[in-house]
C-alpha cells in the first residue's frame, strides 16, 4: 500500500491568512475593546494571531488601517436621497442612518473624528454627494461644510449619548421637593407622557426635535432657497 502523502504543499498556503477585510474586523474589535488609543498594530497583530510584520504586508500603517474602518462606516451610511428627494429630507435620512450605526459602535465616533477625509476615498465620494445637494439647493459655498460639521457633531453627540440609561431627568422622590423643584417633576411627567403618546424612545424623540431645529436654524441662517 502506498504511503498517504500530505495534501498541503510547501512555500505560502494557497489562502492568504490576512486580507483587507479580516484586518479592518479586527480594528473594529479591538477599537470596541480599547478605543482609538488601544488599537496598535502590535495590539491588532496580536487579536489576528500573527506577527506585526505580517500586517504591514497588507497595510502599509496604522494609518491605512484607520482609514480602512473609517470607510467601512461611510459604506453604511444612507445616501441614496441626495439628488432623489429634498435636500432637508436626503440629510434627515442621512443622519439618522449615521445615528443608528454609531449608536451600535460608539467607539467610533473618536476614530471617525481623527482620520482626515483626504486619506479615504469612498468617504470623500460621500462627502462630494452631500456637498453636490447642498449646493444644488443653493446654498452658499462657504456655508456648506460648516453646516455639515454641525449636523455631524450633533449626530455624534447623540450617539454618545445614547450609551447612558433612559430616563436621566427622572427626579428624586424623597418627598421633600420644595416649590420650585416641583417643577422638575411636572416637566417630566409632561414628557413621559409625550413619549407614551408619541410610541417612541426618549431619544429618539430628542433627535428629532434637536434634527428639525438645526436643519430649520442652519436654513435661516445661510438663506439658500428651501433645503
Amino acid at each position: 500500500m502506498a504511503e498517504a502523502t500530505e495534501t498541503r504543499g510547501r512555500g505560502r498556503p494557497r489562502v492568504p491568512v490576512l486580507d483587507k477585510a479580516g484586518i479592518t474586523a479586527a480594528a473594529m474589535a479591538e477599537l470596541r475593546r480599547g478605543g482609538l488609543r488601544g488599537l496598535t498594530m502590535r495590539s491588532l497583530a496580536a487579536r489576528l494571531g500573527v506577527t506585526p510584520g505580517a500586517i504591514y504586508n497588507h497595510a502599509a500603517s496604522r494609518a491605512t488601517v484607520l482609514a480602512w474602518v473609517q470607510e467601512q462606516v461611510s459604506d453604511q451610511l444612507n445616501v441614496s436621497a441626495f439628488g432623489a428627494m429634498s435636500l432637508r429630507d436626503a440629510l434627515a435620512q442621512w443622519a439618522w442612518s449615521y445615528l443608528r450605526y454609531l449608536r451600535a459602535r460608539p467607539e467610533l465616533v473618536e476614530l471617525i473624528v481623527a482620520v482626515p477625509v483626504a486619506h479615504t476615498a469612498r468617504t470623500s465620494r460621500m462627502y462630494q454627494t452631500i456637498v453636490d445637494a447642498f449646493r444644488a439647493a443653493g446654498w452658499y459655498d462657504r456655508s456648506v461644510l460648516p453646516s455639515l460639521s454641525a449636523l455631524e457633531t450633533f449626530i455624534f453627540g447623540a450617539a454618545l449619548d445614547s450609551a447612558g440609561p433612559e430616563n436621566v431627568y427622572e427626579p428624586s422622590h424623597d418627598g421633600r421637593s420644595s416649590h420650585d423643584e416641583r417643577s422638575l417633576h411636572d416637566t417630566h411627567a409632561a414628557f413621559a407622557g409625550l413619549v407614551l403618546e408619541a410610541g417612541a424612545s426618549e431619544r429618539d424623540i430628542v433627535f428629532q426635535l434637536g434634527l428639525d431645529a438645526l436643519l430649520t436654524g442652519l436654513q435661516m441662517r445661510w438663506g439658500g432657497r428651501s433645503p
